[in-house]
């Protein structure tokens, strides 16, 4: 009962988040690369960042707590370095990337790219910025969802 709830609320919460991810990279940031104004851009980018970004940051965490949970519970943890366990090795390494991301690395990266530019009295070149920006999101994507399709993979007896 415990294994299956925490099933449930596994794959639920991956949806969300990386469906929430799916829809700033295919909606959000190409809308956002083709407005005009830069200081729109900027602006309607934190809206929308601070509104997901929490969201996120709690979709990670429960995701990783039923994981964690299901991998204990199952005993799988023994094959994580196995060639059978290489998906749930993939699906872990994915998971603390956007763990690292979300939690740490994110808001110091960017508190320090803004202070750094605000001290420089650079010009800050917003369309570079959102082009990589929109770039990286796909590789992020591409990479959450192959996590995702190994996980599946797995749960199915296929590795």
């Amino acid at each position: 009962m415990l294994f299956s709830l925490m099933h449930f609320l596994h794959l639920v919460f991956v949806i969300l988040w990386i469906g929430g991810l799916g829809f700033i990279t295919i909606v959000v940031l190409p809308m956002i690369v083709r407005m005009q104004d830069p200081l729109q851009k900027v602006l309607f980018f934190q809206r929308m960042e601070h509104k997901f970004a929490p969201m996120a940051k709690v979709y990670n965490a429960i995701v990783g707590i039923t994981g964690f949970v299901m991998l204990y519970m199952s005993g799988w943890q023994s094959l994580m370095f196995t060639k059978q366990g290489l998906s749930l090795l993939f699906m872990v390494a994915v998971w603390v990337f956007w763990a690292v991301m979300l939690f740490g690395l994110e808001p110091l990266i960017v508190r320090k790219m803004i202070d750094n530019l605000a001290k420089s009295g650079e010009k800050m070149e917003i369309e570079t910025i959102f082009n990589r920006m929109n770039r990286l999101h796909w590789v992020l994507l591409i990479v959450s969802l192959l996590a995702s399709i190994s996980g599946v993979a797995f749960g199915h007896g296929y590795f």
